[in-house]
């Protein structure tokens, strides 16, 4: 049996794929697999590939070489820098049954018309081991760590600066797997901007282009959307933001 073969191949590795190079060969393809150990039979792959043809979300140029549609959307996940990797690290090391997850307020830049600096992470931990974690970073981070700040501490201490922002994790959030680190969906994000104090600014046209972008360039699942929405007591604000942008 040839060792050249494909395993536990998606439709969504294969777009992300896609996403990140436009024009792809099977061949680049097939590289991009095996350095990720996704390795099982070239006849998923073939399928996968035919399901997604099918589909309109790729279309093949010439044998063996295929593209990315400008108007398809790509799956959402967080870019795992090394900060966020270390600070990973620590709870996982010290807090190993805690829930939590971990992004950066940057992670909204290339949704928004006025470009802010944000330079702050966020790490939404379970409310019991909140201060624990808030102990644990601010013993070992050359940056300032704060403990859920309130929209005045926000505003006088944090806002542009870098900074470490501990806050409670509503139970049943939302999250996904990147690089192994807990991450939230972009459902998440989407209620967590409409009045966390971290995001006040996002008011008014701006958080309309926001909600448009992210919705044009994303895959969004609503009943998730919403459910995570009513856990916030946000719901009617996020269906109205909705209905105002015919989302």
């Amino acid at each position: 049996m040839s060792v050249d073969k494909f395993h536990m191949v998606t439709t969504n590795d294969i777009l992300n794929f896609a996403f990140t190079h436009k024009v792809f060969s099977r061949k680049d393809l097939i590289t991009n697999l095996k350095i990720h150990n996704q390795i099982g039979y070239p006849s998923s792959l073939s399928e996968q590939l035919n399901r997604l043809l099918k589909s309109g979300l790729i279309i093949r140029l010439e044998r063996g070489i295929y593209t990315f549609p400008d108007n398809a959307k790509k799956d959402f996940s967080i870019v795992c820098s090394e900060e966020i990797k270390n600070i990973n690290k620590q709870i996982k090391t010290q807090f190993p049954f805690a829930d939590y997850c971990i992004w950066p307020g940057s992670a909204l830049l290339s949704y928004m018309h006025h470009i802010p600096s944000l330079s702050f992470v966020l790490v939404d931990v379970e409310r019991e081991v909140a201060e624990s974690v808030f102990n644990l970073l601010n013993s070992n981070s050359i940056q300032r760590v704060y403990l859920m700040p309130s929209l005045t501490d926000f505003e006088r201490y944090i806002n542009t600066n870098q900074a470490i922002i501990i806050r409670p994790l509503i139970s049943e959030s939302p999250l996904q797997l990147v690089e192994g680190i807990n991450t939230p969906t972009i459902e998440k994000i989407l209620v967590d901007i409409v009045g966390d104090v971290e995001f006040s600014f996002l008011q008014g046209v701006e958080i309309n282009y926001v909600y448009t972008t992210i919705f044009e360039k994303h895959s969004i699942n609503k009943n998730k959307l919403l459910r995570y929405a009513a856990r916030r007591g946000r719901k009617q604000l996020v269906e109205e933001l909705l209905k105002t942008n015919k989302l």
